[in-house]
């Protein structure tokens, strides 16, 4: 890749504006300092320049690799027809003909698969081996056997661990809790917060004290209970 930014061209040395000039000053002892200063100059511009189309090269091959991947391994616009006559996926989920197109294992889904895996993005946690997704973590339902998790893949660095869904009404509960608190407008009504640390801070002290002042309170009379117990005794 040339300092012009085509990849396809072959490699060739850089060539060092103004060597004439450094040729020049290459057999003097002593340089003064405005020489030193525009020589750096030239160079730190010139090594700039040559950044810049590197970047933008190496943008125009990203752009172009996340085309092919979001057309071999996405949501193709075009979709296929699932009549008795269309024979053209086997048993095992692939696509005969062209480039092969691996469908997600998961029953029932005939979803593209993600890459170096069998699953879809919404089945990706039937993937033993996958470590970068985990399920959502928010309580969709409250059941007489125990909570029901949400279970949407979200990714192992999402804190907190909730799908986009359950993160906004998350967003709309603590804004809510803060409209209670007295503190509207703390949070704007735009995507963009201005939320100030110290606010909600104090606001998760105060639900953390709340939730830990119920806990003492179902606790409270089974102490004394146990405590009647033992005198009776």
């Amino acid at each position: 890749m040339d300092e012009s930014g085509s990849a396809s061209s072959p490699t060739r040395p850089v060539t060092i504006e103004g060597g004439e000039c450094d040729a020049a000053l290459s057999k003097s002892r002593v340089l003064t300092r405005e020489e030193v200063l525009r020589r750096r100059l030239r160079r730190v511009r010139q090594l700039g320049r040559c950044y810049r189309a590197h970047y933008w090269a190496l943008m125009e091959e990203l752009r172009s690799k996340y085309r092919d991947y979001c057309w071999t391994y996405g949501k193709s616009p075009f979709k296929e027809d699932h009549d008795d006559n269309n024979n053209n996926n086997d048993q095992n989920g692939v696509v005969s003909g062209g480039d092969d197109i691996v469908r997600c294992r998961f029953s029932g889904c005939k979803t593209k698969a993600m890459a170096l895996t069998n699953y879809c993005h919404a089945h990706i946690l039937g993937d033993s081996k996958q470590k970068l997704y985990q399920g959502c973590k928010a309580v969709a339902k409250n059941l007489p056997t125990g909570p029901s998790f949400c279970n949407k893949p979200v990714l192992r660095s999402m804190v907190p661990p909730a799908c986009p869904s359950h993160f906004q009404f998350g967003e709309r509960c603590l804004a809510r809790a803060l409209r209670r608190a007295g503190l509207g407008t703390a949070i704007a009504t735009t995507r963009k917060p201005n939320v100030k640390l110290h606010v909600i801070a104090s606001e998760f002290v105060r639900q953390i004290q709340n939730k830990r002042k119920l806990a003492l309170k179902k606790t409270a009379p089974k102490v004394e209970t146990e405590q009647e117990t033992k005198l009776i005794c």
